[in-house]
């Protein structure tokens, strides 16, 4: 019986070398990948991270680890890496007649706005016509791709890094066409409220 677990365990991780291999990186079921995350933040290399925020509930990056990522995206934007996010947000969240969304997600996106992230929002029912632009997912620089799987509580089942190239072009092309549906924070805030 260890033989055969043994063998099972083996082909499990030849599988995830030959991934690695060709340039895909996945973390699944652990918080490790956002030590990866912080890394190529800080590491000097990505000058820009282009990010897309599926936010499903209100406990979107609420916890400790996402407030930990917060802060790795506060001490880049210091370091002078130009962080924009498209935060793509639902009724519940953000209904039609509110010009800015629902606590606690309104403080969330004000405290990165005060720390010079630049953020667009788009209201998920915009989008109905467009389903493959609901994806929670970031562009590091020009070589790198993560995306993320979250569960109903929003807590990362899955994040995957991609170096392929074909990988971030589609990725780029995917933040182009969701930009056609976003609104600037900045000018929200300067939009009289409902």
């Amino acid at each position: 019986m260890l033989r055969e677990i043994a063998a099972l365990k083996l082909a499990s991780v030849n599988a995830q070398i030959g991934s690695i291999a060709a340039g895909t990186v996945v973390f699944a079921g652990t918080e490790t990948w956002r030590t990866v995350y912080e890394q190529l933040l800080a590491g000097g290399s990505v000058r820009e991270y282009r990010s897309v925020a599926w936010v499903r509930s209100a406990d979107y990056w609420q916890d400790a680890p996402g407030r930990q990522s917060m802060r790795a995206n506060f001490a880049a934007v210091q370091q002078r890496v130009l962080i924009e996010r498209i935060v793509i947000l639902p009724e519940a969240i953000w209904p039609d007649d509110l010009t800015l969304p629902e606590e606690p997600l309104r403080s969330w996106l004000q405290e990165q706005h005060d720390h010079g992230l630049h953020l667009v929002l788009v209201r998920e029912s915009s989008l109905s016509g467009e389903p493959d632009l609901l994806a929670d997912y970031g562009i590091y620089g020009d070589r790198v791709v993560g995306t993320q799987e979250l569960d109903e509580k929003s807590h990362t089942v899955r994040f995957t890094l991609s170096f392929d190239s074909q990988a971030v072009l589609l990725a780029d092309d995917r933040w182009r066409r969701l930009s056609i549906f976003g609104i600037p924070y900045q000018s929200l805030l300067a939009t009289p409220p409902a």
